[in-house]
């Protein structure tokens, strides 16, 4: 890509390669990294992980888009996520010592999230992960390896220019467009077509009324002549339409006297076909048990309360009720008047946050502790061959592993500076 060659009292443009398009990247967050080998270039790497529509979206393993909804609830986990790595350009920092720049892109839509996070995912997570591909791809393309574990999020700087400057105004650089089935041409065309309109909107002025005063109104929409759904159209009603539900719609709704049995809001071909275990029965450490004996083992502890395997029927375990049952209500109470002051000033332990990442190799698991008090030795790690599980006085988490790993070759290590306990798998063979 073409570069900006300083001389003295001078500065040369280099003209951009042919076939390419000059974008103009938008600041999300910068981050600072130290190479691996400090000497080189004053030692600094700020990389300015930033977002344009050229970079194409997220997408899963079988190459189609995500959605919106998947980002938002499930973040980039097993997903692929493209990039561009800019130019490397030489600059000086807040101290006046040489370092590095470089500009990474990604889909506008991954790198709101880093800046705001999704639905029940946080942006930590978004910007753990372009952090990582970030450096990956700045090793590949400029041969910048950084350290690991020495990178940094600026509090402030959103990018950060040629001269270290916390600048806005971002440093454009040609790209060469990815292959489309119109050509590279059109492709461009497009894109400049695009920032065109875009710039034209901004300087549209604001909608007038008409001469007249009156405001216009939009032209009718077309209808299509369909049939209202009436009300109670499950239940057939001996009309001309009544075999859509020929016995209604009575799919899960419980027999008598089944109301509070968990079984009885559960249709009968999920109950043949899978284990069902009632949350309100089985709770707590009891819960973690049974779900991890049968994720390791494949033996479900059908002895447990609330544990049915596939095809039973409501009412095989009348001595326990489910959530909700008046008798339910009226344990809890009982229980907890019983129960000694002491245990109403027990705190429940928190779930860590944590990151998953997986390669040919390892699953490699980096979960943050900041209110870990007794380090390393106040926790309890045990894994197995698909989850690893973690317990401190003030953390509880149980993380199901996305490969069989070889629990013997595990390796643990804890940054006391960072809080950050990182946990590698070795995949078994």
């Amino acid at each position: 890509p073409a570069s900006r060659v300083r001389s003295r009292g001078s500065r040369v443009e280099m003209p951009p390669p042919p076939r390419t398009v000059m974008v103009v990247p938008e600041p999300g967050f910068c981050f600072k990294a130290q190479r691996a080998r400090w000497i080189e270039a004053g030692g600094k790497v700020f990389v300015n992980v930033c977002g344009h529509p050229i970079v194409e979206p997220v997408c899963g393993a079988n190459l189609v888009r995500v959605t919106e909804e998947h980002l938002d609830t499930r973040g980039l986990v097993n997903s692929r996520v493209p990039v561009c790595v800019g130019p490397a350009r030489p600059m000086l920092d807040s101290e006046g010592h040489d370092a590095t720049a470089v500009d990474v892109l990604f889909h506008p839509s991954v790198l709101k999230r880093a800046l705001l996070g999704g639905k029940s995912v946080t942006k930590e997570h978004y910007r753990d992960y372009l952090m990582d591909i970030a450096e990956k791809n700045i090793a590949e393309e400029h041969a910048i390896v950084c350290a690991p574990g020495r990178r940094v999020v600026l509090g402030v700087a959103k990018y950060k220019g040629p001269n270290g400057e916390n600048k806005d105004k971002t440093h454009a650089f040609p790209v060469f467009p990815p292959e489309t089935e119109s050509g590279e041409d059109a492709f461009a065309e497009n894109v400049n077509q695009k920032a065109l309109a875009l710039e034209a909107r901004k300087k549209e002025p604001p909608t007038s009324l008409p001469e007249n005063g009156e405001k216009q109104k939009d032209a009718p929409r077309p209808t299509k002549a369909t049939k209202p759904i009436k009300k109670g159209f499950l239940f057939p009603s001996g009309g001309a339409d009544a075999s859509l539900y020929p016995n209604g719609s009575a799919e899960g709704i419980p027999k008598p006297g089944e109301q509070f049995d968990p079984l009885g809001h559960i249709p009968e071909n999920i109950r043949k076909t899978c284990h069902v275990i009632d949350s309100g029965a089985l709770r707590g450490a009891d819960f973690e048990r049974v779900t991890k004996q049968y994720a390791e083992t494949g033996r479900l502890d059908t002895s447990a309360p609330g544990v049915y395997v596939k095809g039973s029927e409501p009412g095989s375990k009348p001595e326990k009720v489910g959530m909700g049952h008046p008798i339910e209500k009226k344990m809890e109470n009982t229980s907890a008047a019983s129960c000694s002051g002491k245990r109403d000033t027990e705190k429940p332990k928190l779930v860590p946050e944590h990151v998953t990442n997986t390669n040919d190799e390892s699953v490699e698991i980096v979960v943050r502790l900041p209110l870990l008090v007794g380090g390393m030795s106040s926790v309890e790690l045990e894994t197995g061959e698909t989850s690893c599980s973690l317990t401190s006085p003030e953390y509880e988490l149980t993380v199901i592993l996305p490969k069989h790993v070889d629990p013997n070759g595990t390796t643990a290590k804890f940054s006391a500076k960072r809080k950050t306990l990182t946990v590698v798998l070795p995949v078994a063979r």
